[in-house]
């Protein structure tokens, strides 16, 4: 079954945000999942669309999963064995319900055996997956006595594995007219044996219950994906490295970590504001956020600016409804950071609850001069040479520009300009902030050699 059910367009633009639901199960049960959905789509309030994920074998449930996952916002499984599948093969990735299996339910089994099976005594049956209190309170209800009712309830995906044989046992052994069970592979197997059979299936009562909670968990991921989310970082120099840099040393650092942060965020549609010298600001979604810090187990940032930079960096997250609850919550965290000296970085919901996130995977501090060999062959010998035309005092920074570099390697401005690109894009340049003109004009542009990784 290939069709979909989409929800009117409302005209109304305030309207909660648009979902997909992701129906699974086998293909006989998605078909009535599918038209009992088209009257919840049809509510006004709602703007969800059901896409079927019907399968013929349950081994075809993962597959079938897999090939939606990116496309809905949750889930709706045939019982609690698909969806503890899901959970514990880690292939879940939206929030998932499934539908109940409970009274009426075996309601509907026991009045569907009772006017199908010819000889069936109901008070003489073997049902697996729903508890003993399930069994008693629906026995109760249409007053049979269930001391002949043999139950094995769903106690994990394990259990599953034993309903085939529970049933054929009470069979053979004359305990029973009739097996009722949940699940597809059971009944197959014992129907080709000749064993009376039934699937316990959900009513189009709790289907529709099922549905209407799975468009609720949508909606829920939609508004929290899209939610404000800002991330501050903050970085923390150390006097010993402000005093060996030289003047350039604070609008360089700000003009690197602006450009490693502008790299790192554009893989999430994120955008950087650059607050002063020393502090960045980072505005994406909470969706985002979640991808950047792998569920909130790892700091965004924080491992790879510190060993980029060479030094401290704090990380704070926040969230928040709007721009401004998400950045006092992000500029709060950044001060704890700050105060644990940029170990960990934190992040505040918009809740205030607080979350220490531990930086990821250290990059090893030597990787600079490791990754020497590596460098353009041809932008070191550039770099070598103008370094050593220029014999700058031991701790000095180099800082050329086109004229300079062009003089010294005996080359034309526009040569010399094609160098100082191949030394940027190599990583041994960096563009310095140009200083104010006195005498007006365009000032020239300089650039920093990074000599330290000759050494």
């Amino acid at each position: 079954m290939s069709e979909e059910v989409r929800a009117a367009e409302p005209a109304n633009g305030d309207r909660l945000p648009a979902v997909t639901v992701g129906l699974f199960g086998p293909r006989k049960l998605v078909r009535m999942m599918s038209e009992v959905a088209i009257d919840v789509a049809l509510r006004p309030q709602n703007r969800v669309r059901f896409v079927p994920g019907g399968y013929d074998d349950p081994g075809e449930a993962e597959e079938r999963y897999l090939r939606l996952r990116d496309r809905i916002d949750s889930a709706v499984f045939p019982g609690p064995w698909v969806f503890d599948l899901a959970t514990d093969g880690h292939w879940l990735t939206v929030p998932s319900t499934h539908l109940p299996l409970t009274g009426a339910a075996l309601y509907a089994a026991l009045l569907r055996a009772s006017l199908t099976i010819e000889g069936v005594d109901l008070s003489r049956v073997s049902i697996d997956s729903l508890s003993a209190a399930d069994v008693e309170e629906a026995y109760g209800e249409i007053g049979l006595d269930t001391a002949k009712v043999y139950d094995i309830p769903y106690e994990g995906p394990e259990s599953v594995a034993g309903f085939a044989a529970f049933h054929r046992e009470k069979w053979e052994q004359q305990h029973t007219t009739v097996a009722l069970t949940t699940i597809l592979a059971v009944e197959r197997e014992l129907r080709t044996q000749g064993i009376p059979v039934l699937r316990v299936a959900p009513t189009r009562a709790s289907v529709r219950d099922a549905l209407e909670t799975a468009v609720l968990l949508g909606q829920g991921t939609r508004m929290g994906a899209h939610q404000l989310a800002m991330i501050a970082v903050q970085l923390i120099p150390t006097g010993t490295s402000r005093a060996e840099s030289g003047d350039y040393w604070q609008q360089e650092l700000a003009l690197l970590t602006h450009q490693k942060l502008l790299s790192e965020a554009r893989q999430v549609g994120a955008s950087v504001a650059r607050r002063s010298d020393t502090l960045f600001l980072v505005t994406t979604t909470h969706g985002a956020l979640v991808r950047l810090t792998e569920q909130f187990t790892v700091a965004p940032f924080l491992s790879a600016l510190t060993a980029q930079l060479g030094v401290p960096v704090a990380v704070g997250a926040g969230a928040g409804q709007t721009a401004r609850a998400a950045e006092a919550n992000a500029l709060m965290a950044v001060e704890d950071s700050v105060n644990a000296g940029g170990k960990v970085a934190v992040y505040l919901d918009d809740a205030n609850v607080r979350t220490d996130l531990a930086p990821g995977p250290a990059v090893t501090e030597t990787a600079p001069q490791d990754s020497t060999p590596s460098i353009d062959p041809r932008a070191l010998e550039i770099v070598t040479s103008i370094a050593a035309a220029t014999t700058p005092v031991a701790g000095q920074q180099v800082v050329v520009d086109v004229e300079s570099v062009a003089d010294i390697m005996q080359v034309t401005p526009r040569t010399g300009r094609r160098m100082l690109k191949e030394l940027v894009e190599a990583g041994l340049a960096w563009p310095v902030p140009p200083a104010r003109s006195t005498g007006g004009g365009r000032p020239r542009q300089q650039f920093r050699l990074l000599t330290e990784k000759l050494d």
